[in-house]
């Protein structure tokens, strides 16, 4: 696989920026595959379902660090951050189904673990949805392990050997 990772670069989202964020991330985790077609033109309803949808992220990512993630000038993805107390929780990885499968995951777990270290954290946590096998995948080859299992996902931890 070729590497693109260096040319990957986070970018703080402002808080101008939040809406874009929000629809992004209802565009790329939401919908996970696009052979369907997904469109506004093509769901009248789309407006009553991304809005509420919108308000509830604002809601979810208010004191969290949001990250544009690009990719020579053009946003692939987003990511979000919260701290714990022993802990950087990966709340969020949203990535466009065009740019899947070329390091965006990685560098971002790469990212992450190295934002865990800085701040002296000891783990880096995530939550994952049991039937989503590609990420289950990447996050056990990262060296993540299962945590807690709930109904539909599970919660994975990873050691970044932060503080004691």
């Amino acid at each position: 696989m070729l590497t693109v990772q260096r040319y990957f670069q986070l970018k703080p989202v402002t808080w101008r920026q939040h809406f874009l964020f929000n629809l992004l991330n209802f565009l790329y985790f939401r919908k996970r595959d696009y052979r369907e077609g997904f469109s506004i033109e093509s769901n009248p309803l789309f407006v009553f379902t991304v809005i509420p949808y919108i308000v509830f992220s604002e809601v979810y990512f208010f004191r969290q660090r949001r990250y544009f993630v690009t990719l020579k000038q053009q946003i692939v993805g987003v990511f979000a951050l919260e701290e714990r107390t022993r802990v950087l929780y990966i709340s969020n990885v949203a990535i466009s189904p065009f740019y899947r499968r070329i390091g965006v995951a990685t560098y971002l777990l790469d990212h992450a673990a190295a934002l865990a270290r800085q701040l002296d954290k000891s783990f880096l946590e995530l939550s994952v949805n049991k039937v989503n096998s590609p990420a289950l995948e990447l996050y056990r080859k990262y060296g993540f392990t299962k945590k807690k299992a709930r109904i539909n996902s599970y919660i994975l931890r990873k050691d970044v050997g932060g503080a004691l």
